[in-house]
């Protein structure tokens, strides 16, 4: 069932002259806003006036996606002062309605026009409707005497509500035995939409304006019929010592469990765990966190890794062993040059065999030509596979479009295969033909005793080495140059106008400068082993194309523990910390709280249960922040189980089941109710029943006398 919200107070003209022209819209307008916003009831009541011909075309165009009920605002007065009192009835008897407003108000003008409330009573109490009486902080608001009377000439007691101001004062009426509601009054429909987030939600859905009704009177039937509509289970728990089984009614909403504290209110949530892990749902309790926030978020990083490949970060692990091993390649001695030229070669044998005068082959361009082949055919492959796996691609491609597709990278990754492996051949036959050649040369002097004519000066490869180690230099360069963007997490908003926490997750390479003492080492190796590495590195760098490089590379060998650095990575630091505006900020216990339970309430889950999380937060988080959120998963169809001694959770969330647990001379007992049908009813002994709001008020926050303490604190906002 989606949870839908209700407007019992909207104009639609501007009937007096005080009223702002942003009050007039059209049908079609009306309509727009309405459907724009979660309301799915609203009431139209004008300032002493009700347009019929107006309210038939909202409720032609509207339809079925919304009820739209006709009222109006009257002016009531008695000797003692004025208020406003708004009356809406049924739509069926709009028209009855409507000539009754007319017969009323003849003779006045909106601005004129004021009326007792004995009046009201003869005019429109026949047609069962609803009085909404302005109330204390609600101007003009009606008095109490004048309430006095409405209640006792209205045929239906239970008929009256009080419209406050908010859903704090609303709240707060109700849990004094005044049923109250709250509408938007909306001066400005350019404004409708943001303030519609704000108004009551109907816990229960209703068909119609008498179906509401009867859930105003209470009516058990009613009330049943509409809760058995919403998904319910069974469950059947062993929360306590004694191995008694307690079988309760929840539902896919809104569940709490409340009573004085060590009546096994934990022990009843610890048990709802254990039957939901059974069956494989992920159901832990949560608790008040304030103080394992660093823990919880990892601040000290001891799970914490990154992959670079994410970031187009070289790990370096080649290059890296590449300077680690380097030596220098010697150019050929011009004395082997001068022993061949000058040697006459007698050993007729050595005559014959001509491989040893043959030149070495170049391999660099087969070797080059191999790799790009192969590297195309690599990434070929990979396109071909995300093509094959990716549903998106499936999704935007004809069945025909995706074979074709698949057949043109199938043919071109064929071709390319080809030209890699006859590319690999290529190379690998020069490759050994010069082995061969090195290795007969040798032979042939060694046996014959004349010295074989060089295969190469040998400064090709001297200059190759010398190129490949500073290759290698400037790659590692390159890589702890990488700038990687900090990771940043929302953790929650903080209330009270604060902003909301995050929580910043820093990564850096060490460059041999870096000195910040709270950046850690996000591995094994120390600090000082990652700046002496980087330092020798740097040196090495600056003389690649010197005589004394090896002298260098010796040095950064002989560094303590340098092969502990295998790649790059081993060269990250890392630090973690929240922030607030962009500004490192430490929350306090009670923050930590804030943002832990927005946390545990952010994640998707199919059930929350959560262990007093009013611990060490205040009303008007509560009021702004939690309630919304757990409301929010109810309204998504998830199932929230609460713990809480708190009346802003335990009242103001308006639960589909509430669990009381007490304890008396008799022993611990079990009600269940909720607070539509006002009962809790003993599990055990079904005789046995309570009144809902009496024991909410009784047992939440200290009794009646905190509720009053509420009022005086928040009534006036």
């Amino acid at each position: 069932m989606r949870t839908v919200k209700i407007d019992i107070h909207t104009h639609t003209r501007k009937c007096k002259l005080g009223d702002a022209q942003t009050r007039e819209i059209s049908p079609e307008d009306f309509c727009n806003a309405i459907l724009s916003t979660e309301v799915g009831v609203v009431a139209i009541t004008n300032h002493n006036v009700f347009d019929l011909s107006q309210f038939q075309a909202i409720q032609a165009r509207i339809g079925s996606d919304a009820q739209v009920w006709p009222g109006v605002e009257l002016d009531v007065y008695d000797e003692h002062g004025k208020g406003h009192l708004l009356v809406i009835v049924s739509p069926k008897l709009a028209t009855q309605f409507s000539a009754a407003v007319t017969a009323l108000t003849t003779g006045h003008t909106p601005d004129s026009f004021r009326v007792t409330i004995p009046d009201v009573l003869t005019t429109f109490d026949v047609m069962e409707p609803l009085y909404v009486a302005h109330y204390k902080q609600k101007r003009p608001s009606v008095s109490d005497d004048m309430l006095a009377v409405l209640e006792a000439g209205a045929r239906n007691k239970w008929s009256i509500l009080k419209e406050v101001s908010n859903a704090i004062s609303a709240g707060i009426h109700i849990s004094h035995g005044r049923p109250s509601i709250y509408g938007s009054d909306v001066h400005d429909w350019g404004n409708y939409v943001e303030s519609a987030r704000e108004l009551p939600d109907l816990r229960l859905p209703i068909d119609g304006f008498e179906h509401f009704c009867l859930l105003l009177k209470k009516d058990p039937t009613t009330i049943n019929t509409v809760m058995d509509r919403k998904t319910s289970e069974d469950l059947t728990l062993v929360p306590f010592e004694d191995k008694k089984t307690l079988t309760i009614k929840v539902f896919n909403d809104i569940n709490i469990i409340f009573g004085p504290k060590g009546t096994g209110k934990s022990c009843i949530l610890q048990a709802i765990a254990k039957h939901y892990a059974k069956s494989g749902i992920d159901a832990k309790v949560y608790e008040s966190a304030s103080g394992r926030l660093n823990d919880i978020f990892d601040v000290k990083g001891k799970g914490l890794s990154i992959n670079l490949n994410t970031y187009g970060i070289n790990y370096c692990q080649d290059e890296i062993q590449v300077v680690r091993t380097a030596v220098e390649v010697d150019v050929t001695s011009v004395t082997k040059f001068k022993a061949f030229f000058e040697s006459t070669v007698s050993n007729k044998n050595a005559k014959l065999i001509l491989l040893k005068d043959i030149d070495t082959q170049e391999e660099g361009e087969a070797e080059r030509s191999f790799s790009k082949y192969h590297d195309t055919a690599s990434k070929i492959e990979a396109f071909s596979a995300l093509v094959r796996e990716d549903l998106l691609v499936k999704k935007e491609l004809s069945d025909d479009e995706f074979i074709e597709l698949q057949r043109i990278l199938g043919l071109l990754l064929d071709r390319l295969l080809g030209k890699e492996w006859s590319g690999f051949v290529d190379w690998k036959e020069l490759s050994l033909l010069n082995s061969a050649i090195k290795t007969f040369r040798i032979e042939v002097a060694r046996k014959t005793g004349s010295p074989a004519k060089p295969s190469t000066t040998g400064f090709r490869d001297y200059a190759m080495n010398r190129i490949k180690i500073a290759a290698s230099v400037r790659a590692i360069g390159k890589s702890l140059g990488s700038v990687i963007k900090n990771e940043e997490e929302t953790v929650g908003d903080l209330g009270s106008g604060k902003g909301k926490l995050t929580f910043v997750t820093q990564f850096l390479f060490q460059n041999g400068n870096v000195t910040d003492g709270e950046l850690s080492s996000l591995t094994n190796v120390k600090k000082g082993v990652q700046k002496k590495f980087v330092n020798s590195l740097r040196e090495i760098g600056k003389h690649l194309f010197e005589d004394d490089l090896f002298h260098y590379v010796s040095e950064f060998n002989a560094t303590e523990d340098v092969d502990e650095v295998k790649t790059v990575y081993e060269l990250l630091l890392f630090k973690r910390y929240f922030t607030l505006d962009g500004l490192p900020y430490t929350p306090s216990s009670g923050e930590a709280s804030m943002v832990m339970l927005q946390k545990e309430l952010g994640t998707d889950k199919d059930v929350y249960l959560l262990d007093e999380p009013e611990k060490s937060l205040g009303n008007e988080y509560i009021n702004d922040v939690i309630v919304p959120l757990i409301k929010e998963r109810a309204k998504s169809g998830r199932r929230v189980f609460i713990s809480t001694h708190d009346a802003n959770i335990a009242v103001r969330t308006l639960p589909y089941c509430s669990i009381y647990r007490t304890h008396g001379p008799e022993g611990y007992n079990t009600f269940v109710g909720n607070p539509f049908t006002n009962n809790l009813v003993n599990v055990e002994k079904t005789e046995e029943r309570r009144d809902w709001k009496m024991v909410s008020m009784r047992t939440l926050e200290g009794g009646k006398e905190a509720f009053g303490e509420r009022g005086r604190i928040y009534g006036h906002a």
